[in-house]
């Protein structure tokens, strides 16, 4: 079903053909498997970047699916030079993200993965190539979920209303006045924080670690939640009281994975037609 553009030329990649060794944060998937995984099929493509520059585009398909998918969007929020830089791979090729892809397909929904070299613009490219290009990808793209974690949270925050809902794990959200924690945050790690305007009216599934140890991070996530249940937005919380940040990588639990099933029902509940 997936349409290739064309082939990729080793020249339209060359920024990206480094291969240093992936640090090990890399190597880890999520601590959830489903029945199906290992059958999800993967198709590569490409779509434009903001600078007019091709850049790769993976859709994982559910099992037996022969129209058009509601699909969820796997956000990156950092630059990917830097990342694979610091990481030793694209963020689309880290365990996590390819694991979370499957898990995603298994679950009865396209997932997609991609790169990057500027996160805001490029996203937005990519944003306009799926709403163009679905049903030759397989992508429903009037049904579009996104799905960020950490330091992806501002990003997909700000595109919430390009898509129908979102699953947003251990998140930096977006500052209210006066705090500053994200944007400190940001600077510090070197992801990008856009303005957030988000529509009050989209669902929002939201994993908060209660033990997380990013500095700022549920300080700000607390007082966004407050703020969008003050303003009675659609929200789902779950508190996950003993785990880490990066739950899904690092608290192997029961809970863990009943989280991770959530978050999976939510969005084919919210994506249904």
């Amino acid at each position: 079903m997936l349409v290739k553009e064309r082939s990729f030329r080793r020249e339209d990649l060359s920024f990206f053909m480094t291969q240093p060794t992936r640090h090990e944060i890399a190597t880890r998937k999520i601590l959830l498997e489903l029945p199906g995984m290992d059958a999800v099929t993967r198709a590569t493509s490409i779509f434009t970047g903001a600078d007019g520059q091709p850049l790769p585009l993976e859709i994982y398909q559910p099992i037996g699916v022969t129209i058009p998918s509601p699909a969820a969007l796997i956000v990156e929020g950092y630059p990917d030079p830097g990342f694979a830089k610091f990481l030793g791979c694209r963020f689309m090729e880290m365990a996590w993200s390819v694991s979370l892809a499957r898990l995603i397909a298994a679950s009865g929904l396209a997932a997609i993965t991609y790169s990057n070299r500027e996160p805001v613009a490029d996203l937005d490219a990519l944003l306009d190539h799926l709403a163009a290009n679905g049903p030759a990808l397989g992508v429903d793209s009037g049904r579009l979920a996104l799905w960020a974690t950490s330091g992806h949270g501002p990003l997909a925050l700000s595109r919430l209303p390009r898509a129908a809902c979102a699953v947003l794990s251990n998140p930096f959200a977006c500052d209210l006045a006066p705090a500053t924690e994200v944007a400190h945050a940001a600077a510090t790690f070197r992801f990008v924080a856009p303005a957030a305007s988000w529509p009050i009216d989209r669902p929002l599934f939201i994993v908060r670690s209660g033990r997380d140890e990013m500095p700022g991070l549920n300080a700000s996530l607390d007082r966004f939640v407050t703020h969008a249940l003050a303003q009675n937005a659609p929200l789902t919380l779950v508190n996950h009281p003993e785990a880490p940040h990066s739950f899904e990588l690092f608290h192997d639990s029961e809970m863990t994975r009943l989280l991770l099933r959530q978050a999976l029902a939510f969005l084919k509940s919210s994506l249904a037609p």
